[in-house]
């Protein structure tokens, strides 16, 4: 049982809801949105079976989960379980989030953080900046 007050473990976020956070967040080399038709098409499925994974009704076999990771440059951990799982959505939750919110908006908003705060979100822009450029020059 936990402390009161304390927060609570988040239930692990389901494939789909990860899946659509990539195709939302994750852009072609020449800036272009993804879109779930060619999704499909390049990793091999119907259009009818990637939402279905999206929304939910499926889930994915492991060769599949490993496509999609293989397809978006992600990890495949990124779709897990576990303690760095988690941090790695966390991470992708927090770009989702900063993507929705607008430069301006995330301007103002960071001149309220903290000294510390702010070099931790630039350290971890950053460190999400190196892991593309690793991947893109692989």
């Amino acid at each position: 049982m936990s402390e009161p007050g304390s927060p609570q473990p988040q239930p692990p976020e389901s494939f789909g809801r990860l899946l659509e956070r990539l195709i939302l967040l994750k852009k072609h080399d020449d800036g272009r949105p993804y879109t779930v038709p060619e999704v499909a098409e390049e990793i091999g499925i119907s259009k009818s079976q990637l939402y279905n994974l999206i929304k939910g009704a499926n889930e994915p076999k492991l060769r599949l989960a490993q496509e999609v990771a293989a397809y978006f440059r992600v990890d495949l951990e990124y779709f897990g379980t576990g303690e760095r799982a988690r941090e790695i959505q966390g991470q992708y939750a927090l770009l989702e989030r900063l993507s929705q919110q607008g430069v301006r908006d995330i301007a103002y908003r960071a001149s309220a953080l903290s000294p510390e705060v702010l070099a931790s979100v630039l350290d971890f822009i950053d460190f999400q900046a190196s892991r593309a450029d690793n991947s893109t020059s692989g």
